[in-house]
């Protein structure tokens, strides 16, 4: 069993993610929080990208007036969604797995994480009954997903040299003053 460090904050993260259901009477479930995640792990893709920490080659494909380069700040909302996946997922603690990264460099880990991204929402899809089933445990499949997800997340925080919890708290804020704002 891992302690992983993003967890620790999901009781803020909960709290948070109450506080824009409420503002904007939006509904939040598990299928919401992993599309969110792959929306993020998409805005953290482009933050690399932006960072000329990828090839030069690769086109971020940024969207109109938004050019995302804060890296520290898309992994917090990569963080937000996996804490929200796991508090709408219902995960015991007895079901963490230690998922372990190599000694991986980022764009590696990158890749490996869009293509989770993809397999996590497959699998979210079957277990909410919208795809058909492969008759396998998909509960299983889910988590181990997902676990692997949190520690590639973990180790590019740590390439990035990223107090976690820190950085967060900056991150709540932030959100929190562009709530008041709206």
């Amino acid at each position: 069993m891992n302690d992983y460090r993003i967890l620790m904050l999901k009781n803020k993260a909960y709290k948070l993610q109450r506080q824009f259901i409420e503002r904007f009477h939006q509904t939040w479930n598990l299928r919401e929080s992993v599309e969110e995640l792959a929306i993020q792990i998409g805005h953290l893709s482009q933050s690399i990208i932006n960072n000329g920490k990828l090839e030069k080659s690769i086109d971020a494909h940024n969207q109109p007036n938004r050019i995302l380069e804060h890296i520290k700040d898309e992994l917090c909302d990569c963080f937000l969604s996996i804490c929200s996946i796991y508090i709408f997922f219902d995960i015991k603690k007895d079901e963490e797995t230690c998922n372990h990264t190599e000694n991986k460099d980022e764009k590696t880990l990158i890749v490996e994480l869009a293509i989770l991204a993809g397999q996590l929402l497959d699998s979210c899809l079957i277990i909410e009954g919208i795809k058909p089933s492969f008759k396998r445990d998909e509960r299983k499949i889910f988590l181990h997903t997902y676990f692997t997800m949190v520690n590639i997340l973990e180790t590019i925080a740590k390439i990035e040299n990223m107090d976690i919890e820190n950085e967060f708290d900056k991150m709540i804020t932030r959100t929190l003053y562009f709530l008041e704002k709206e």
